[in-house]
């Protein structure tokens, strides 16, 4: 595989944010579906599809009886169950960037829940669909209304009060806000409601849960460049990830370690967490993960003025936007080896680049490169 090779060549992660709450399923497929969402998401939406159209969904007679999750027999599927293979389904599609279908099947899964009177399942779906909102359509509005909604009725439901159930929503919650919060720039209300959430995550005692709190509160204080906190809870979540031996954080550290390291320009080791991270992400083919990994190495390679490495990686990185279609991160790594050209002075492969079509299809994009073009012109 390519990023192996490049490796010996001198080599020395949205992310997911989501959380994934250790649950129990008591049904096998689910169980190993759920485990398989961070490494292997494409085998978790095959395992749930077959378990959804495999089995039909029973209808009891007695309504107590939709809560039981054990199932006998294996031509049916409770309601309980059939909301739990929805949500890891479009939790599944959420990480495969297929946002539209993610939206959709969470939504079946809340209809579902809501006609069977399972109140946790129902608001769960209901906080799977406003991470949605944010993660893959980075619409904070909607999911802060969506978050103040769920918080609100969620009070008012009377078999979730006093429950260890209302304390994982309300974490769950307060992370998201967090998240969005952070994202638009709201520093110091964003880090108010991290310290509030801490305080359902030690009643919660889960490990898995605490290391994406650690990084996440991490990737807060670097995105907010307070590096020496984000050093710190980003390796805190790094080795409690090597402890529990789980890749796909140890992936997710390894990539904001090499941010943060990129940043303080501390090149070596940036380089190193990046190719770590980038191993990660070539072995279980997270091609959107590959190609930010992939732009982050060739971007410091271009700092160091190790031109023709720059230039691999971001072709490499070009490839794995073009298999996902994305046309203007397609453009902005065009722009990006257009600015290595330059400083080659191979101004023809220089000009084969900046004229392919996917630039000039984009006005944002295009407006960017003639802002750079006038920058030379004048320097």
């Amino acid at each position: 595989m390519f990023f192996r090779r490049l490796l010996c060549t001198g080599l020395v992660l949205c992310s997911l944010s989501f959380s994934l709450q250790a649950k129990v399923y008591t049904v096998p497929m689910l169980s190993e579906a759920n485990g398989l969402l961070l490494s292997q998401p494409e085998r978790a939406l095959s395992l749930t599809e077959k378990y959804l159209s495999q089995r039909r969904l029973s209808k009891p007679q007695d309504p107590a009886r939709v809560h039981i999750n054990e199932e006998s027999d294996h031509t049916i599927r409770t309601p309980l169950n059939t909301v739990n293979a929805l949500q890891i389904q479009a939790k599944a599609l959420s990480i495969l960037h297929r946002s539209e279908q993610a939206i959709s099947v969470v939504k079946k899964a809340e209809q579902i829940a809501s006609d069977n009177g399972l109140i946790y399942p129902l608001y769960e779906s209901r906080l799977l669909l406003a991470e949605f909102y944010w993660e893959n359509l980075r619409n904070s509005a909607t999911a802060l209304k969506m978050l103040d909604s769920i918080e609100k009725e969620s009070r008012k439901a009377p078999s979730l009060k006093l429950t260890k159930q209302l304390q994982v929503l309300k974490y769950r919650a307060l992370m998201l806000r967090a998240n969005i919060e952070s994202n638009i720039g709201a520093d110091e209300k964003a880090e108010k409601l991290y310290i509030k959430a801490k305080g359902y995550l030690v009643a919660l005692d889960d490990q898995d849960e605490l290391i994406n709190y650690q990084l996440k509160l991490g990737q807060h204080y670097l995105k907010h460049h307070h590096y020496d906190m984000a050093l710190d809870r980003l390796l805190s979540g790094y080795w409690l990830a090597v402890e529990t031996d789980d890749q796909g954080q140890i992936a997710q550290a390894n990539y904001y370690l090499a941010e943060l390291f990129d940043e303080r320009k501390v090149y070596d080791k940036a380089l190193d967490h990046a190719t770590q991270a980038g191993e990660f992400f070539e072995r279980y083919k997270r091609s959107q993960q590959l190609a930010k990994t992939l732009t982050l190495i060739a971007s410091i390679y271009e700092q160091q003025g190790r031109y023709n490495l720059a230039l691999v990686h971001y072709f490499n990185a070009l490839d794995q936007e073009n298999q996902l279609q994305h046309e203007v991160r397609s453009a902005r790594l065009r722009l990006n080896i257009a600015r290595v050209y330059l400083h080659l002075y191979n101004y023809t492969k220089l000009s084969n680049i900046l004229f392919k079509p996917v630039i000039w299809r984009n006005k944002v994009v295009m407006r960017r490169l003639l802002l750079k073009a006038r920058f030379y012109k004048v320097n």
